[in-house]
Formats: structure tokens, sequence, C-alpha cells
């Protein structure tokens, strides 16, 4: 076909896979669903404003900042750092109630890469291994539950450069993109973040066409199979979207209205 052609059916269709069926299957994934801060730096109270609206999951963008790590969206100024922010505020609530979230359940904090610099992911390595409440990721064994488990995003070369480091490992990567004939998830690569647009059309306005809601079970049942966690990001800020991924177990369902997000989890998930 000639390539002009196929360029133009590729932006009439957003080029977007239709994944094959697949069976639900955990594939070692508990069955749980939770509510994800993204760029949770923005808001009025870092971390804690979501802790207040119940989340358990919080996303940070991360910077070389001269000799430390700095969270925020676009480079200096920066919000503060990562430690201030983030990790100190962590440790001392596992030190002081022994848990981070309400329930007691896992918490999990998103590194977003926004370069690849090798001073910015030594600091990365070095800092996070001073904190004991961090998950450890190990080669040839089963994962050290901690309270908080860390996952990489963002630079590529940097997410797989970091994982490459000796275990045990206070971080695991995910991988922006998806694949049916990915290998099975392991101690360096546990998750997918994935681009809503790549898998999906829908605007998240009225109800979810069927064939998206196949398109969507199937994107979270063969990240399942493979035994990753999946996170969509770029997806529609709306009650009907986060219904729609809460009930297709979308492990990480998240966005920017955090009392909106939380008022939606609070109801009973519908057939």
């Amino acid at each position: 076909m000639n390539r002009s052609i196929l360029s133009a059916l590729c932006l009439l269709a957003a080029c977007q896979p239709v994944l094959p069926d697949v069976p639900k299957s955990d594939g070692g994934i508990r069955n749980l669903v939770f509510k994800h801060a993204h760029n949770d730096y923005e808001h009025p109270r870092p971390l804690f404003d979501a802790l207040d609206s119940g989340f358990e999951s919080v996303e940070a963008d991360v910077w070389l900042n001269g000799d430390d790590i700095g969270v925020s969206h676009n480079g200096a100024p920066f919000k503060g750092s990562l430690k201030a922010l983030y990790l100190d505020p962590l440790a001392q609530l596992v030190r002081t109630q022994g848990r981070v979230n309400r329930n007691g359940g896992p918490f999990f904090l998103w590194l977003d890469l926004k370069q690849g610099d090798q001073k910015l992911l030594d600091l990365i390595a070095t800092q996070l291994a001073e904190y004991p409440m961090l998950t450890r990721f190990q080669d040839d064994q089963a994962a050290l539950s901690g309270a908080v488990t860390v996952i990489l995003t963002g630079s590529d070369s940097g997410k797989k450069a970091l994982v490459e480091k000796p275990s045990p490992r206070p971080y695991i990567r995910d991988s922006n993109s998806y694949s049916p004939m990915d290998p099975p998830s392991d101690s360096k690569w546990g998750a997918y973040a994935l681009n809503y647009s790549a898998f999906m059309q829908w605007d998240g306005q009225g109800a979810i066409p069927a064939a998206q809601q196949r398109q969507l079970d199937n994107l979270v049942a063969g990240a399942h199979q493979a035994g990753r966690q999946v996170r969509l990001y770029a997806t529609p800020e709306t009650e009907a979207w986060w219904r729609a991924a809460r009930k297709s177990g979308v492990d990480f369902v998240g966005g920017d209205k955090l009392t909106t997000i939380a008022s939606v989890f609070s109801e009973p998930i519908l057939p």
C-alpha cells in the first residue's frame, strides 16, 4: 500500500491495535484497584492531600537538581526535593503508625524519570537505598515486601539502567509499550504505563461502547496474564471513564481530581 495512504488510514484509526481476547486471569496479580494521584506534587499538600482522599498511589516527576533530586513538571523551579516531599514523610508515617494509608494495604510511589542523566540515576539508587520501608526486588528470590513500592516510569533508558543494578533493588520498572507477546514479569519489569489513545478511542462521555469495553478488558487481562499491573495515562477526566476502568480492573486508576475519583470509588461496582 502507498505509504501516504497508509499514514492517512493510521491517523483515522489512530493505529490502535485490536487486542486478542484473553480469558480473565490474575497471573499472580492481586485483584485490587488503586486510586492514583497523577502529578501528585501539583496539589496544595503533596502526598497528604492524596492520603486524606484515600489514595494508594502517587506520581512524582523527578529531575536532577544540582546534587539532589528535584520534583516538578518542567524542571526548575522545583516544588521541592524527592526526600522532603515524599521519602521522608513516607518514612515518618511508617515509623509512627506502621503503615502509610488508612487501610494498611500497599502504597505505591511512581517516579517519572524526566531525564536519563547518569548522575540522576545514581542519586535515585543511592537515596532510595537509605529507606528500609521500600520493597526490595531480588533477582533469584521473592521480593522483600515493604510498606511502599517504588515503580520507575518515564525515561526508557534511565529506568532500564537502574534495574540492571545489583539486587536487592528498592524499585521495579514499568514499560510504556504493551504486546500480547511480552514475556512474563520478573524482578525488574512489573508494570505497564500506557498512553490511553494508543489503545482506546472512547472520549469518556456517556456509556462506554461495547467494543471499547472489550478492548479495555483484553488489555487488562493480557497484562495480568503476564503478571504485570497496568496504568493508563492521558485518560479522560470523567466519572464514566473512572467507573469503566475500575470495573475492568485497571490496577491504577488515576487523574487530577482527587475528591471526585474518591467519590467514584465509594460507589458499588455495577454489573
